[in-house]
């Protein structure tokens, strides 16, 4: 199998992953509230925003530098996303054991 093929499975399975991940989030984010709403909120975003970077890293057709520009945006916005969310979890939780008040 060459590379090429190798990174397009990987990035198809990827893909498959995250639209499972869009359904089971958006699920909870339908039945949760306040803080934990904003928390999954956050993670659906970032899931979102990574299967927008893989579909641009299997269809850079386009001029490779612009292409590489838009696919680590992508993935910075991925991790913003990803590190507000965890944070959100993290004060949740904090609250919950009775350390922040």
């Amino acid at each position: 199998m060459s590379e090429s093929r190798i990174i397009l499975v990987l990035n198809l399975v990827g893909i498959l992953l995250t639209f499972f991940s869009i359904v089971y989030v958006a699920g909870i984010v339908w039945r949760v509230e306040k803080k934990l709403d904003i928390s999954y909120k956050l993670f659906l975003s970032a899931i979102l925003v990574y299967g927008v970077s893989l579909f641009l890293e299997m269809f850079s057709v386009i001029d490779a530098t612009v292409m590489e520009l838009y696919i680590s945006i992508a993935k910075v916005l991925f991790v913003a996303l990803f590190l507000g969310g965890v944070l959100m979890m993290r004060d949740l939780v904090r609250e919950m054991d009775g350390e922040k008040k």
